[in-house]
């Protein structure tokens, strides 16, 4: 395990002066480093010493363990945010300040506005000193814009950074926490749902400290501003107030129903994701059986069912974002219609006073208070989630010194132990025994016995409930599912000891590694991927073996570390590494080898937990015992699902499983694994580039609505676009048009100086009544034409894509790895199902109406033009020059978060070989070096995007001021209505164009998903499903292969994998592959058999009682992949499923390994039973279960060595096969060359009894079972 940081960049922040922290100068540097080139991780600065992950992890620690041992001493339950706000309140409580000035300075805006409005309604050329209070008004007016752009921005920076430090302290806690878990509370909880506390409920914390401060700013604000308006226009701003207080409800009522159907669309997505994955990963299976139609059908319906919900929600979020931007037209409508209906008049300053007030209180009221609501009630949840798992059991802490004297020494006495304290049985009864130095104690029995049990017990996983377990000396644990971790080879070896060359080379040498290691590239410096992707299942057995032997501990608990290897290798290490470099050790191995256990000091059988057995080899041969029946068990029992709970248990199915997803590369692995890692490699390095190419080009947009609707469609969409737009400014021009009339009326009334006149009401309420209509109207059907076609194009994609890649090759399947496949129908159609449209649709109305404030401005003044133009050019080329840094900051932030999971997880699955190494401590300082880098990239992400917004408002700020002394300037030429409209609207450019400008950057960002789903939309198809020519109905007749000189390569580039392979058999493809969903739809997925026909198959691989045993029988759901069921289950129903198809050839490519060899032996027999008429294709590791095969095919490195009846090859003492078989031992060789030559007899001379059938195939000179055998020489 390396350190993760090496020379890091020191933090320019730390010795910035106030300047530069306000205007964010200091990453300059950084923005010039990110024109130039790509920014790589060491660009990015080093963590602020008080932002580390162990600095701020161990404060609230620390505050949490004052917490527990409080409500320990007044019997309470602790409360995790109790602890958080006595550890953050303090520098919280400051933010707030800020809060306080910037919603000042935005209640005060409108007043100067005002006042500026009212020089123009008494507009007087000679006064002069109203001109100077006007520009003084306007003096203040862009003083308060100028702090809002600059306070709003170092606020945000800050809480984030509170947000932020929170959520790593979290994270930190969380992870401390999962490395001491006990079993007991590993049972309570999973690795998926620890790793969703890190990944989903930390994050709330980022977002909850945005909004907290207006929790009590809101409420402040509203009432402030109710105030004011009724200084104002008297009594009828209750009315808008009331408008604004029953939008709120109407607002949390959307929500509440958007989330509801959200939980039922999660539900269909989940589904429709699970069958995707099963898909991918049982591609073989799928295009083997040509079951692509109906898989296809099936994702068919659940995508419409998720995409109908989908669109039910869109329309709602549709209805919410119209009600959003029609919300303050309706407000000021009602305003003003009851002012002048109770006989007031109108005029510009208080219109647009009005209008301002609203404006400001609005975003506070509609969104930043109901979002700080829903914020702090999400993070209360997730606070609850985390406390909960904080507050699990931990394990207790035993120490393993060495006693004085030094007498090492493992003693086990009387033990009895439960890994579900619920459960009748025991998992382990009654064991005890004695191992000392120099001895080796083998444990063997069925499968489910309690074997690893017994391991954990010695490692102090499993809490004694009876008798005790005393261990002396320093432990090393090899897991039976092989523990790597994410880094290079070496260190997976070392695990933090020293490296020292010859003792390094010993261990390599004895471990079997040496030639794996000259095969891969870069030796023992190649990068193992997490979950060890570049290595073959032998090979991380082997790399976990050889971690123990290099930390010479002085007991070594070895879980069946010779199963995934073949016969040679595992005798290999069995008398290297165990035997030998072991010696002096205390050893204790579990296995299922039985033809090892002449050298064991003493053997232990367990079978059900408890101890049937124990003595050396010579007691238990005088005895008579057959070892072979004390692995027994009957059947129904002997596939019992071990004990739940069980961390290794889990993780064993779970393992299992994806040997099957690993099955595509596994003959690559076997001819070195040099292919492989081309395979892995290249596609990877491929797609890397393809994501962080500049920018994504017109055909993308144009393809994407293209997708949702028709041109006529598109081009309609537009052109209601316009019409809303138009009528919201009309709406409030208005307004001022009116204000002006009226002013008028006033002004040439005066001269005669007595009564106002009146306008004619009804004229202008009416247009004015129409023209909001208009505008709720348009805006409403804009939202849902727009959300209409966007989910519509995301459909229409989804179906193209999943077309395609049904369509594609097996090659394709093997070059990209399933999680690559899976991505672009979990995330990116996500992305198009969600984010996108609703992002689009608040881009479009964002930029419509800043659009809408520039023309208006324009058209008020049209000397701001002139200035505009500059402006305009500096946003462009801000914006590009912002978002080339930006794209590699947002890259870098999301490459450096999967460490941080992965770490987890991993650690999560070697978690007692960690704590059996004592490993804790280095594994939590690797844990804080991947936050820190983490938070590195995402520091750079907060600052980077402060650093533009701050430019941002600079140049809103100068349009602001432009408007303001322009107006004052011209005030002979402008009336009071307009100067109100185009100020009033040049101040709500603050806040919008801002969001208008980042919309569109992540518009940008979300389309390249949008590539992404296109780019698979035309892979390279295979030859079509169906063809012209169709065979007779009753084909084939009979299985018949021939292979006629075949060379062959799995890609175009690869390395021939069968060279001159010729040989002629006769031949149906079988893996243990389960999909999701009942046993039924597993055994027929079409319903083309009756249940008579289908209980006939499981009684025949005597499956039938386990079935029956299940709560829905035929109907009971497997889990994912078949993971309730182990794998001899599997394999059963995979044998079933042959058999209801009556295939003339069956191929079963056998990994039994890790099945005990009495399944094995039944799998085995049903296969000589049920398929006699058939060709049946094996390919095996073990050499029993393929003894009594018709012939034997040898292959080495791809070319065929030997083919012949096992008996014939057997009499050749040269020959491959013979070798093999003598490597077994003399008893065991000896046993199989029995067995050969009874079958070879039998077969040879027929009229012992066997079908006719069966002799004219061999009279044909045809094999009808086969085995090929891969050698690892």
């Amino acid at each position: 395990m390396l350190p993760v940081y090496q020379e890091v960049k020191p933090n320019p922040l730390q010795d910035a002066n106030l300047c530069s922290r306000v205007f964010f100068w200091w990453l300059n540097p950084l923005f010039k480093i990110g024109h130039k080139r790509r920014l790589e991780e060491d660009d990015m600065y080093s963590v602020l010493p008080e932002d580390r992950s162990q600095h701020l992890g161990e404060e609230l620690q620390g505050f949490w363990d004052k917490e527990v041992l409080r409500a320990e001493n007044d019997a309470q339950k602790p409360s995790l945010t109790r602890a958080i706000i006595k550890c953050y309140w303090k520098s919280y409580l400051v933010l707030g300040i800020f809060t306080l000035i910037e919603e000042s300075a935005k209640v005060i805006q409108p007043i100067f506005l005002g006042k500026i409005i009212n020089y123009f309604e008494n507009y007087d050329p000679m006064d002069s000193v109203a001109l100077n209070a006007a520009y003084a008004y306007a003096t203040v007016l862009t003083f308060c814009t100028l702090i809002l752009a600059i306070l709003h921005h170092l606020y945000f920076y800050h809480v984030q950074c509170a947000g932020m430090r929170l959520r790593v302290a979290m994270c930190h806690m969380i992870y401390r926490k999962a490395l001491r878990l006990s079993n007991m509370a590993m049972g309570k909880t999973t690795t998926g749902q620890i790793v969703n506390l890190l990944s989903n409920d930390v994050n709330k914390f980022d977002q909850v400290t945005v909004f907290l401060h207006f929790l009590w700013a809101g409420p402040l604000q509203a009432i402030a501003v109710t105030a004011l308006l009724w200084m104002e226009i008297g009594i009828s701003c209750l009315a808008g107030m009331a408008v604004l207080i029953i939008l709120l409800p109407l607002q949390s009522c959307f929500g509440k129903l958007f989330s509801s159907l959200r939980s039922k669309t999660a539900a269909f997505t989940d589904a429709r994701i699970r069958t995707m994955n099963e898909v991918i990963t049982g591609i073989r299976i799928i295009k083997m059986y040509a079951w692509e139609k109906s898989f296809s059908d099936l994702i068919t319906n659940l995508r419409k069912k998720e995409i109908s919900k989908i669109l039910r929600s869109s329309y709602l979020r549709g209805m919410n974002l119209a009600s959003f931007f029609s919300a303050s037209k309706i407000i000021v409508f009602v305003t003003f219609t009851t002012y002048v209906l109770l006989g007031n008049v109108i005029t510009a300053s208080r219109v647009f006073v009005a209008v301002t007030l609203y404006g400001a209180v609005r975003l506070t009221v509609t969104l930043f208070f109901p979002s700080a609501i829903e914020r702090v009630s999400e993070a209360i949840v997730s606070i609850r989630r985390i406390q909960t798992f904080l507050l699990l059991d931990e394990i207790s802490q035993r120490n393993r010194q060495l006693p004085s004297d030094a007498k090492k020494m493992v003693h086990v006495q009387d033990f009895t132990a439960f890994w579900d304290k619920a459960s009748e049985t025991p998992t382990l009864q009654g064991l005890s025994f004695t191992v000392r130095p120099g001895e080796l104690l083998a444990v063997v029995g069925p499968v489910g016995a309690g074997k690893s049990s017994l391991l954990s017990a010695v490692l102090g996983e499993l809490a004694p409930s009876h008798g005790l377990v005393s261990v002396h000396g320093r432990i090393a644990y090899v897991s039976q599912q092989p523990w790597v971790f994410s880094g290079t080879l070496r260190s997976n070896i070392l695990f933090g000891k020293k490296y020292e060359k010859e003792r390094y080379e010993k261990v390599i040498k004895a471990c079997a590694l040496k030639k794996d290691l000259q095969l891969l590239e870069d030796g023992d410096l190649t990068v193992i991927g997490d979950r060890g992707t570049t290595l073959s299942g032998g090979q991380k057995a082997r790399v976990n073996l050889a971690r123990a032997v290099y930390q010479d501990a002085d007991i070594y608990l070895l879980d069946d570390p010779l199963s995934a290897v073949d016969a040679e290798v595992s005798r290999h290490l069995f008398e290297l590494c165990i035997c030998q470099t072991l010696h002096e050790k205390i050893t204790i191995l579990v296995t299922h080898q039985l033809q090892y256990l002449k050298a064991a000091s003493q053997i232990l059988i367990l079978k059900d937990g408890k101890m049937v057995q124990k003595g050396t080899y010579t007691e238990f041969l005088k005895s008579g015992i057959d070892f072979g029946s004390l692995l027994k068990k009957n059947n129904e029992e002997s596939e019992q699902p071990p004990v739940p709970g069980t961390p290794t248990l889990r993780n064993r199915t779970f393992s299992e499983s994806s040997v099957w997803s690993q099955q595509s590369s596994r003959p690559s692995l076997k001819d070195g694994a040099l292919d492989s890692q081309d395979t892995e490699n290249v596609p990877v390095t491929l797609s890397e580039e393809n994501r962080s190419e500049g920018k994504v080009g017109f055909q993308a947009y144009k393809n994407y609505f293209r997708a949702g609707a028709h041109w006529i469609v598109i081009i309609f969409l537009i052109l209601l676009n316009t019409a809303a737009q138009v009528a919201y400014v009309l709406q409030d021009w208005w307004l001022s048009y009116w204000a002006n009339k009226q002013s008028m009326l006033n002004v040439t009334v005066n001269g005669e100086g007595n009564v106002t006149e009146k306008l004619d009401l009804n004229w202008y309420l009416g247009i004015y009544s129409g023209l909001t209509v208009a505008t709720v109207l348009f805006g409403i059907a804009r939202s849902l034409l727009v959300f209409y076609v966007l989910v519509n194009s995301s459909q229409t994609l989804h179906n193209k894509m999943f077309e395609s890649i049904l369509k594609a090759p097996v090659l394709f399947f093997d070059r990209n790895p399933i999680g690559r496949i899976l991505n672009r129908f979990s995330k990116d159609i996500g992305h198009l199902d969600d984010l996108l449209p609703l992002t689009f649709l608040d881009f479009i109305q964002t930029l419509l109406q800043v659009v809408g404030v520039v023309s208006v401005a324009v058209a008020v003044i049209p000397w701001i033009a002139i200035p505009l133009v500059p402006l305009g050019i500096v946003f462009i080329f801000l914006r590009r020059y912002f978002l080339e840094t930006s794209r590699d900051v947002k890259r870098l932030e999301s490459t450096t978060r999967s460490p941080v999971f992965s770490h987890l997880s991993s650690s999560l699955q070697g978690l007692w070989t960690i704590r059996a190494y004592k490993a804790e401590e280095r594994c939590q300082e690797l844990f804080d070096a991947h936050q820190d880098l983490h938070s590195e990239a995402w520091f750079l992400f907060l600052t980077t995007s402060r650093w533009f917004a701050v430019r941002l408002d600079a140049i809103c700020a100068m349009f602001v001021i432009i408007v303001a002394f322009g107006s004052l300037i011209l005030a002979k030429t402008l009336d009071a209505g307009q100067v109100g409209l185009a100020l009033s609207y040049a101040l709500t450019l603050m806040g919008m164009f801002q969001w208008c400008v980042r919309q569109s950057a992540e518009v940008e960002n979300m389309m390249i998903s949008v590539e992404r789903v296109i780019e698979y939309t035309d892979l390279e198809k295979e030859a079509p499903w169906e063809y012209q020519k169709r065979p007779p109905p009753t084909w084939p007749h009979e299985g018949v292969i021939i292979f006629d000189n075949v060379n062959f390569m799995y890609s175009l580039d690869g390395p021939l994998v069968l060279k001159h392979l010729t040989a002629l058999i006769k031949s149906q493809e079988k893996e243990p592959v389960l999909f999701t969903g009942t046993m039924r739809k597993n055994l027929d997925p079409f319903n083309e058999h009756t249940d008579e026909e289908l209980w006939n198959a499981l009684q025949e691989v005597q499956l039938k009682e386990t079935i029956e045993d299940l709560p829905g029988k035929m109907d009971t759901e497997l889990a994912e992949s078949g993971s309730n069921f182990s794998v001899g289950q599997r394999q059963l129903v995979c044998l079933a499923r042959a058999i209801l198809r009556k295939n003339q050839i069956l191929i079963i490519d056998e990994a039994t390994a890790n099945v005990d060899p009495r399944t094995d032996e039944l799998i085995q027999k049903k296969i000589r039973e049920k398929f006699a008429h058939c060709t049946v294709l094996t390919i095996a590791h073990r050499l029993n279960t393929i003894i009594d095969s018709d012939k034997i095919m040898v292959l080495d490195s791809g070319r065929l060595k030997e083919y012949d009846e096992p008996y014939v090859l057997l009499q050749n003492k040269e020959s491959l096969f013979y070798k093999m078989v003598q490597q077994l031992g003399k008893a065991e060789a000896a046993a199989l060359t029995e067995t050969a030559k009874q079958v070879y007899f039998k077969r040879n001379y027929p009229h012992i009894g066997h079908t006719d059938h069966m002799v004219t195939n061999t009279s044909n000179g045809q094999p009808s079972t086969l085995t090929i055998f891969e050698t690892a020489l």
